[in-house]
């Protein structure tokens, strides 16, 4: 009879579900292989069941807070997390708050801060150096909630929908690049497709031509400054030619430009190669083209740098006798720009 008893005793106690305290993923099914679920997961949580009217941490509870430190503030782990704080309890709600607070204060002084901050090798685009990284440092998005269970529906008092939450704190990790380093990442020099007019020169640059960065929050370089400088009279083509020598040629100037930025680069610096990012337009009349007329800009060579004549092409000017060459040109060979052309040294004398 006694035995009886017990069983009714049994099957009349209320039964309380508790969480069972762990490390989880989001999934519809079981998770075969946790450790691998763990290497690098977009979304994943623990659940600690905290006891009734306790906020602090058991020693259990500390050691699954370190793994999930380990994992989400990995400087090897390219996701960047926010983190949420949920207190599952009923109508105490001081209580729910001073466990999320137990729970932020971990991680805080994880950080050696007043807030978690967490830094990140971030891999990153460059125009100049190509694909390459940088080190984040930012404050970890943390939102913190106190939900009483009575007021929730079934279905969110559920996790996985099997893992009973009432009672216990879950801290989820959500990788969202967006919330942390910022939506708009990255820089773009000029931030849109831009045409610099000087009286006779006409640059024309692409977004981002002069120099770009993605996924990326540090700081942008100033905006971009361009001016143009000419000394172009165009008089007949052996009336206004100067001499630069060079070891096998001369170059015979027949007038520059110069390129003024606040924003420059070294010939040989950038790995990234631009191509016809950087337009730079010369109107020169049939018989200056037919003479040869070329553009010169400095190039980096085994022997220096040097100046060279780059591809042009040849541009018809409707309504005009004139036509208008036009070169490409990069960051690197911002400054002075020579119209000319090269003659071996012995040729001198055809000229003067």
């Amino acid at each position: 009879m006694k035995k009886y008893l017990i069983l009714l005793a049994i099957f009349l106690t209320p039964l309380v579900l508790m969480a069972q305290s762990g490390i989880y993923v989001p999934s519809a099914k079981p998770v075969k292989n946790m450790k691998k679920a763990l290497e690098q997961p977009d979304v994943f949580c623990v659940i600690l069941n905290i006891a009734p009217g306790d906020s602090t941490c058991k020693i259990a509870d500390l050691d699954l807070l370190d793994s999930a430190y380990s994992i989400a503030f990995s400087r090897t782990n390219p996701k960047l997390y926010t983190m949420t704080i949920e207190s599952y309890g009923d109508s105490d709600e001081a209580l729910g708050k001073a466990r999320v607070e137990s729970i932020y204060r971990y991680f805080s002084q994880r950080c050696h801060a007043q807030f978690p901050i967490r830094y990140a090798v971030n891999p990153i685009h460059c125009s100049c150096h190509g694909d390459t990284i940088e080190m984040l440092r930012f404050e970890v998005p943390v939102f913190r909630m106190v939900y009483n269970c009575a007021d929730l529906p079934d279905s969110r008092k559920l996790f996985n929908k099997s893992i009973p939450l009432s009672g216990s704190v879950m801290i989820t990790f959500q990788h969202n690049p967006d919330e942390c380093i910022g939506g708009s990442r990255g820089c773009f020099l000029p931030g849109q497709d831009s045409t610099i007019r000087g009286y006779y020169t006409t640059l024309m640059l692409k977004k981002g031509s002069v120099y770009s960065v993605t996924n990326t929050k540090d700081e942008c370089p100033p905006p971009l400054e361009i001016s143009i400088e000419e000394h172009l009279d165009y008089k007949e083509v052996a009336e206004r030619y100067f001499l630069i020598p060079h070891r096998k040629q001369i170059l015979i100037q027949a007038g520059y430009v110069v390129i003024h930025s606040n924003f420059k680069r070294e010939l040989g610096e950038c790995k990234e190669t631009s191509f016809d990012s950087i337009r730079i337009r010369f109107p020169l009349t049939e018989y200056q083209y037919e003479s040869k007329l070329r553009v010169f800009a400095k190039v980096k060579t085994d022997k220096g740098i040097e100046y060279r004549s780059l591809p042009t092409k040849k541009v018809r000017t409707r309504g005009s006798d004139n036509i208008t060459v036009e070169a490409v040109i990069t960051p690197a060979q911002f400054d002075t720009i020579f119209l000319g052309k090269k003659i071996p040294a012995d040729e001198l004398r055809d000229y003067f």
